[in-house]
């Protein structure tokens, strides 16, 4: 029984560890893991996409953001502000601020401003194949690595869409049916996709292709723990889930 109690104190300890990072636009709206910002313009006003990070737990967190993939463009023309600092372009597999730096420092109970926070795509590319940016928020202990569970979002411009759009997972063209995987990552999806499925250090494990309905993508070979899946379709429409393999 003590052991057992045991188990149940160390499974609830680390629950409420990992559930620290959460974040929001700046009116305080959730943004949901895997969640797709999609925009129709470059328009400063309607195109920027402004968020907060938040540290939900009574301990001080400190936050690092990823860019996990570029679809169709080159980072060039895509601002990316966070503390005090701006950037016009991005790289995929950078970090922000970069591992030589110290990271973003949310005390307990906190968020940061309102203001300094945000992203903003200018780059309108060739006019009508949509560029999308995956980004991924994640803490970091006092070694710099990577704790907890992080948030990835895309942000999309898609010049050909008819409205600003916000997609959440429930309403995509592709869905995980579980995203607690032991050998298989089934999928259930309406239209021909394309994936890739990324470790946490941004490296590309595997990718391929997959026509609609329900299929499976093996990945018993691979090591437990946490991985990040794209998923494209034929419009550019592209989105991600995280995956816990046991």
């Amino acid at each position: 029984m003590k052991k057992l109690t045991f188990i149940l104190l160390c499974l609830l300890s680390s629950t409420l560890s990992n559930a620290q990072l959460s974040l929001t636009k700046d009116d305080n709206t959730p943004i949901t893991n895997g969640q797709i910002f999609t925009f129709n313009t470059t328009d400063e006003s309607v195109a920027t996409l402004k968020y907060k990070i938040k540290n939900i737990s009574t301990s001080a967190i400190n936050v690092r953001i990823k860019i996990m993939s570029i679809q169709n463009g080159t980072g060039s023309g895509f601002q990316f502000c966070y503390l005090t600092t701006c950037i016009p372009s991005v790289s995929v597999n950078a970090v922000y601020p970069s591992n030589s730096n110290a990271a973003i420092p949310i005390a307990a109970n906190s968020e940061t401003p309102a203001l300094g926070y945000n992203m903003w795509n200018t780059n309108i590319g060739n006019g009508t194949t949509p560029i999308s940016y995956v980004i991924k928020f994640y803490q970091v202990d006092g070694s710099n690595q990577e704790t907890g569970i992080p948030i990835t979002i895309t942000y999309k411009y898609d010049p050909t869409a008819l409205a600003v759009k916000e997609t959440s997972d429930k309403f995509s063209f592709a869905n995980v049916t579980s995203t607690l995987i032991i050998d298989n990552i089934n999928i259930v999806t309406s239209e021909n996709i394309a994936y890739k499925l990324y470790s946490m250090d941004g490296s590309v494990l595997l990718n391929g292709t997959m026509n609609k309905g329900k299929k499976s993508i093996d990945i018993s070979s691979q090591n437990s723990g946490v991985y990040i899946l794209t998923m494209k379709n034929s419009q550019g429409e592209m989105k991600s889930e995280k995956l816990i393999k046991k």
